[in-house]
């Protein structure tokens, strides 16, 4: 571990030099006035319903789609043919949502997905590499050649 620390250093030292060399100067005051105004205007409905949709998770799917299974069992004379369709399209985003919670299992998206720690853009890892990954590397190294 103490060998990553001067990589580490070098890496923060270039970066803020890349900083520096890519430096601009001061915004005009009249850009300056126009930018504070289209901030304080918000966001526009398009960009609000992006934002909300993009919240939603595998697990709201599989309730709205439990929640329709729900409706469509309970209110079968009160919605009439409609029913057998609300059914449908529950069983349908219910199994659907369940089966993409396997398949994204490391997306994050779900509730057994790990994130990776970053800072500054850079991957933390501080842990060992596994016998399987380090055999792999091997395996990809001497076939590169």
């Amino acid at each position: 571990m103490p060998q990553k620390e001067p990589d580490k250093v070098q890496r923060e030292i270039e970066e803020l030099l890349g900083k520096l060399d890519n430096f601009v100067p001061e915004e005009r005051l009249v850009s300056k006035i126009r930018s504070r105004r289209k901030a304080e205007d918000g966001p526009g409905a398009l960009e609000r319903l992006r934002a909300r949709w993009s919240r939603l998770t595998l697990g709201h799917v599989m309730l709205f789609g439990l929640a329709l299974l729900l409706v469509g069992t309970l209110a079968r004379g009160s919605l009439g043919g409609w029913a057998t369709w609300v059914v449908t399209a529950g069983l349908v985003l219910t199994v659907g949502a369940f089966v993409l919670s396997f398949i994204n299992r490391d997306s994050g998206r779900t509730l057994g997905g790990d994130s990776e720690k970053r800072w500054r853009g850079q991957v933390i890892d501080y842990a060992e590499p596994s016998p399987t990954s380090k055999l792999r590397g091997w395996w990809r190294g001497r076939h590169q050649r």
